[in-house]
């Protein structure tokens, strides 16, 4: 499709959200939303028990619709060099997420609830179930199946909110590795997650997360990092910035700008040796989106996909 008859089917759709207030779809996976195209996916609903082991070994899982396509992030649209699947059922209990993705190097520094794993290898989960960019859910699991968990209250211009305090009451998450995590010297096919969320543990919290209808439509949206540097590069990372953290409470110091002259030349051999370590893993990692995000970032809920709950 030409450039020009493309933004002609983008404005239609555009116009038909603002006059039925609705998602037009458009193929089995984009909809159009008020910030243009998004990715659409139709939730089976699961007449049979899931039990959450990793696997993702159960006829539903193998009947249920994949994803194929994640996206690059960030103006990197070359090819995703890590692909990942995914798919997604529903049952009266629970919200169920399935990722596979392919990692010829499996590592994971973090093992304790609520580490920033978004400095990691990751899967990770968005849901907005109103679609207001309010109050919604943030998950993420790393290939030791160690999880942090976050409300965002809301994410705007001059602010970002949220509690990492706050947890999925009745979480169920597992992985299952097919290599070694933390031996880059064998080469790993890859790893495998699945996921349930309760109904329950998002009623209170999160803007219409009470269990869905048939036929009703949520917000959300599902990514990847990979990070192809290793697991040694980001052990040094991290040891250079806890030489950071103490230089700074040794000093009795909040910013780095308080320092004194001689503090400032020992923080300066620290930034020499750590400015470019951390360039060369963010170069190295790819982030991927299922609904792309066209910016910087995960955190922009108006690119968010629509979901449909269906039998």
């Amino acid at each position: 499709m030409h450039s020009n008859q493309w933004l002609v089917s983008v404005a239609a759709g555009l116009l038909l959200v603002a006059a039925f207030g609705s998602f037009s779809l458009l193929s089995a996976g984009q909809t159009i939303s008020s910030a243009g195209l998004v990715s659409y996916y139709a939730v089976q609903r699961t007449a049979t028990p899931i039990v959450v082991d990793g696997s993702l070994g159960e006829f539903a899982w193998q009947a249920a619709e994949q994803i194929d396509g994640f996206e690059r992030i960030l103006s990197d649209y070359d090819r995703v060099l890590s692909p990942v699947r995914a798919k997604m059922l529903w049952d009266d209990e629970h919200f169920y997420f399935g990722f596979a993705c392919r990692d010829p190097d499996i590592w994971a520094i973090y093992a304790n609830e609520d580490d920033h794993l978004w400095e990691e290898e990751v899967v990770e989960v968005f849901i907005d179930p109103d679609g207001d960019g309010e109050n919604y859910l943030e998950l993420e699991v790393n290939p030791l199946n160690t999880v942090v968990d976050l409300l965002i209250y809301h994410v705007r211009p001059s602010s970002f909110k949220s509690s990492i305090e706050w947890d999925i009451a009745g979480l169920q998450t597992a992985v299952q590795v097919q290599g070694t995590v933390n031996d880059s010297l064998s080469r790993d096919l890859g790893w495998a997650v699945e996921i349930a969320i309760p109904w329950a543990a998002m009623v209170d919290s999160v803007d219409g997360g009470k269990k869905p209808e048939r036929g009703d439509t949520w917000r959300l949206n599902l990514y990847r990092i990979d990070r192809t540097a290793g697991r040694n590069l980001k052990s040094w990372i991290n040891d250079l910035r806890g030489k950071v953290a103490a230089l700074l409470e040794e000093s009795g110091v909040d910013e780095m700008d308080q320092l004194n002259p001689e503090q400032q030349e020992k923080l300066e051999e620290i930034r020499t040796k750590l400015d470019p370590l951390q360039e060369r893993h963010h170069k190295q990692t790819e982030y991927t989106a299922w609904s792309e995000t066209f910016q910087h970032g995960f955190h922009h809920p108006a690119r968010f996909g629509v979901v449909q709950f269906v039998e």
